[in-house]
């Protein structure tokens, strides 16, 4: 079982990058099965919110950062020193290519946003994460779920998909009402070789 921050959602340093939820962070740090010592690779990595658990996890691994655009890039690095990520490399650029940048085989990877790559970014999971190791995505829509889902059963064992919607309580006139986010959609795989 990973070890688990559970950092909330107020304790990052914000700007208009986005992030995944508290419980989303956790449940996908969870799923990946991250343990101390691993090198975890966060493929858009937004503000950091993933990075940043998978950091506390793998610890005293490496966690890979992986981005493209220049304002997640500085909240990313933000977050970094905030959290005292020590064992958090940033890589700047659009995977899969700025993946070349890794020289390294990994033992985890997080799909947080494929540019569309999806299947580039698989093939280069099926040749870099060590066997035993695993792969997670989570999407926001249905076709990029069910286009990921169809490509990790091809590269992948063991693939599930599961979709989760979180509601969290608001106060309103001294009652609560669950206000819903939205819908992820988490697939994982694993890696045997």
């Amino acid at each position: 079982m990973s070890n688990i921050a559970g950092y909330r959602d107020d304790d990052y340093i914000r700007g208009k990058a986005p992030m995944t939820k508290r419980e989303i962070r956790i449940l996908t740090i969870s799923l990946l099965g991250i343990k101390p010592g691993d090198a975890v690779v966060d493929i858009g990595a937004g503000t950091g919110g993933i990075t940043m658990e998978a950091a506390y996890a793998a610890a005293p691994g490496i966690v890979f950062a992986v981005e493209a655009k220049e304002a997640a890039l500085e909240l990313v690095a933000k977050n970094k020193e905030h959290f005292h990520a020590d064992n958090v490399e940033i890589i700047k650029g659009k995977a899969p290519e700025a993946l070349s940048q890794i020289t390294r085989d990994v033992d985890r990877v997080i799909i947080g946003g494929s540019g569309g790559k999806i299947e580039g970014l698989l093939i280069w999971c099926k040749e870099r994460i060590r066997s035993g190791g695993r792969v997670i995505a989570n999407f926001v829509t249905l076709e990029n779920a069910a286009q990921a889902t169809t490509l990790m059963n091809h590269y992948f064992e063991n693939v599930e998909l599961i979709q989760v919607g979180i509601s969290r309580g608001e106060g309103i006139g001294g009652l609560t009402m669950l206000k819903a986010s939205n819908p992820i959609f988490i697939i994982t795989g694993d890696v045997v070789k």
